[in-house]
């Protein structure tokens, strides 16, 4: 009996064996990196850039030689451009420059063509998730380098220099001994010229304890600005605010490290200050290399944020996480033969990057905390009472905003080094939508507060500089009070009696998954504003408002209608809506008895994934509640799968915030099924905002066009 156990034990050892070989050889044919990481179980490791061996500093150096030659890339040809003939620019070509998605010129480029990037969007993690993939495997394309692996750069800690790696133009091969012109220093961009950075500005504005000693002894003493910026984010106990959050600290990195000086704009672009091939152009920064591990670095902050919730018990699928079923250009287009990327082109097919692109961290740690060392830490930054600068922030550039506090409300002299935020976006041009993402960011002031003053004070802000791009959209910030051991926000809008230079924003958003209150504060200390009961009376400035001189609860309803009560007439100016919405709260079809509808018109239509079914003859709503948004139809299902359609002029923002489709004639016609419905205003229907629908006679509320 035993020699038969034996034998047969063998035999399927033998069997395990052959099935290891031959998994081996398909992924030495096909998806040799990342398919062998998945087939036999050996994931890459990302490590810390500190502590890469020498040899692997060697391999890295040279794989970047390698990418960069001429001729190395033989994929898709990347628009007319015959210089993107090395692996390194077709691969840094899929964030910016020359411009490879459909849409609006917003990155200067003269084709009509739009950078494909997402930023100050849910999709931001995932699409650059994909873009460190991409440039990890040009480093690979050589197969003497084909195990080289990007490490990150942890850029939180405090630091006196840029890392060895990346800092002088020329380097010391530590295996060989060779001298060599360091590819991590620069890159020339095709056409155009050598990239630049400014490190000692990103660096001074780093440091926690700056050259004048400033509040070094405060709570939050020896973490930098970045470290303390992350951690914020890491607060967040939901995917919409901590990408939101996180994108703050990634934009000062960008804006600093390719710093231009407040005032150099398109009128003296020609001044050497004004330099574009910079970290902060948006446009040109992937082709610097520090990109590369510095991404590296926002993707090990999504891991952390990813590994804490499920410390927390919170799963994926509990979560919101908008538009992560839609294309994620170019990796979903014909410029991309990189399958990896390609084949996982949405943002929930990235989540898992395990499973989807064979690597891991090295280990999941910030700042020296494991994962629950870290939640321990979260939760007991609220052992205090905090303050935070409530920003609403457009989809424009905005390299650098600064503001001061004020206390009491007519001094705003208070400043700080810190008192600062930006943005980063291919559009630099303002325009009339330019701010919709309403959700508020939090810059904590706690630690910039001078002797005598404490969070829990009536303390203001008012906005010093902003870039002349954007005057017209940048908006004074609120404050935002956390008392200690709490996880109450209580808001406070400071009214004026004169007019000032830069209003609140007309709407802003605050956290569902929080307790809060609003305030309004007048130049006298006492409270007071006007509430209207719904949105009919608030924009007629109707006379059932109601004079309020309290704090207001933000619960149960989803939309606060609020004017100032010192200011006369009924302009925007006066007035603010506040939303406390889930993002992923769809608003529902509702059908009527006649068989026509209503629908809730929002950017994210996920939930219409499959279309709606309407009966001939019927009519449908379309209805929206913020924003500006319109209806159009496309032809036939392709232009409709890639938004493809004239998207300059002819789309007026219509007067109310509902439309009735179609707009004429007897309804919907069932020789013209399916209907393809997008909004083709501001990049809408990229984002999701299409949907399908089928006419049918027998239709029911479940009814779908599959």
């Amino acid at each position: 009996m035993n020699e038969s156990l034996r034998y047969l034990r063998s035999r399927s050892d033998e069997r395990k064996a052959l099935l290891q070989k031959l998994r081996n050889l398909v992924c030495n044919k096909n998806e040799r990196k990342v398919c062998c990481a998945r087939e036999t179980g050996h994931l890459r490791v990302r490590k810390n850039l500190a502590n890469l061996t020498k040899q692997e500093t060697s391999d890295l150096l040279h794989a970047l030689i390698q990418a960069k030659k001429s001729g190395t890339y033989t994929g898709p040809r990347i628009q007319n451009y015959s210089e993107f003939n090395s692996n390194f620019n077709a691969a840094a070509s899929f964030h910016g420059y020359p411009g490879l998605c459909p849409g609006a010129t917003l990155g200067g480029n003269p084709r009509g063509k739009a950078d494909c990037c997402w930023h100050g969007d849910p999709r931001f993690l995932p699409w650059h998730r994909l873009i460190v993939m991409q440039l990890n495997e040009a480093l690979r394309s050589n197969k003497t380098y084909e195990n080289v692996t990007l490490p990150y750069w942890d850029w939180t800690q405090n630091f006196e220099k840029l890392p060895h790696l990346i800092r002088d133009p020329f380097i010391t091969d530590p295996i060989s001994g060779e001298k060599l012109e360091n590819p991590f220093f620069h890159s020339l961009i095709p056409q155009k010229n050598f990239t630049k950075r400014s490190p000692e500005i990103l660096i001074n504005y780093n440091k926690y304890c700056g050259s004048d000693k400033e509040n070094c002894n405060k709570s939050y003493s020896g973490l930098s600005k970045l470290m303390n910026m992350t951690l914020t984010a890491l607060e967040e106990t939901t995917y919409v605010n901590f990408e939101s959050q996180i994108e703050l600290p990634h934009n000062q990195v960008h804006n600093q490290l390719g710093f231009i000086p407040v005032g150099c704009d398109d009128s003296n672009s020609s001044d050497p200050l004004c330099y574009p091939y910079t970290m902060q152009e948006n446009t040109y920064a992937s082709f610097d290399p520090i990109f590369m591990i510095f991404h590296t670095m926002v993707d090990f902050q999504w891991a952390v944020f990813q590994a804490l919730q499920k410390h927390r018990g919170i799963s994926y699928a509990s979560d919101c996480h908008p538009y992560f079923d839609t294309q994620l250009p170019p990796y979903s287009t014909h410029y991309n033969s990189y399958q990896a990327t390609k084949s996982h082109s949405q943002g929930h097919k990235t989540v898992d990057y395990k499973t989807a692109f064979g690597y891991k961290y090295d280990e999941l740690k910030l700042n020296g905390m494991n994962i629950s060392a870290l939640n321990v830490h979260l939760e007991r930054k609220n052992n205090i009472d905090r303050l935070f600068a409530g920003f609403s922030l457009p989809n424009i550039h905005i390299p650098r905003i600064t503001f001061n506090a004020c206390y009491p409300i007519t001094n705003c002299n208070i400043s700080s080094k810190y008192f600062q935020i930006s943005t980063l976006h291919s559009n630099k041009k303002g325009y009339k939508n330019a701010y919709k993402n309403s959700i508020l960011h939090y810059l904590e002031v706690t630690d910039h507060l001078p002797p005598g003053l404490n969070a829990s004070q009536d303390i203001g802000f008012k906005i010093v500089s902003t870039s002349s791009n954007a005057k017209n959209f940048t908006f004074t910030p609120v404050s935002i009070f956390r008392k200690a051991g709490t996880q109450k926000d209580r808001i406070t809008v400071q009214w004026h009696e004169d007019k000032e230079e830069y209003n609140y924003a007309p709407f802003f958003e605050v956290r569902p998954d929080r307790t809060n209150s609003i305030r309004f504060l007048l130049e006298n200390g006492s409270m007071g504003v006007y509430q209207y009961p719904d949105k009919d009376s608030f924009q007629n400035c109707a006379a059932n408002r109601k004079l309020v001189h309290t704090e207001i609860e933000i619960s149960g309803k989803e939309d606060y209608y609020f004017q100032n009560p010192l200011q006369t007439g009924c302009q925007e100016q006066n007035k603010l809506v506040v939303n406390r919405r889930k993002p992923c709260k769809s608003s529902g079809l509702v059908r009527e008895t006649g068989g026509n509808a209503t629908i809730g018109w929002q950017v994210d239509m996920a939930a219409f994934s499959n279309g709606i079914c309407m009966k001939p003859g019927s009519f449908l709503t379309f209805q929206w509640s913020e924003d500006t948004h319109n209806v159009t139809q496309l032809q036939n299902e392709n232009d409709f799968n890639d938004c493809t359609f004239p998207k300059i002029g002819g789309y007026p923002a219509p007067p109310t915030h509902h439309i009735q489709f179609p707009r004429s004639g007897n309804g919907f016609q069932e020789d013209e099924t399916p209907y393809y419905i997008v909004c083709p205003l501001n990049d809408h229907c990229g984002k999701g905002m299409k949907i399908k629908i089928c006419i049918k006679e027998n239709c029911s509320s479940s009814t779908t066009c599959t």
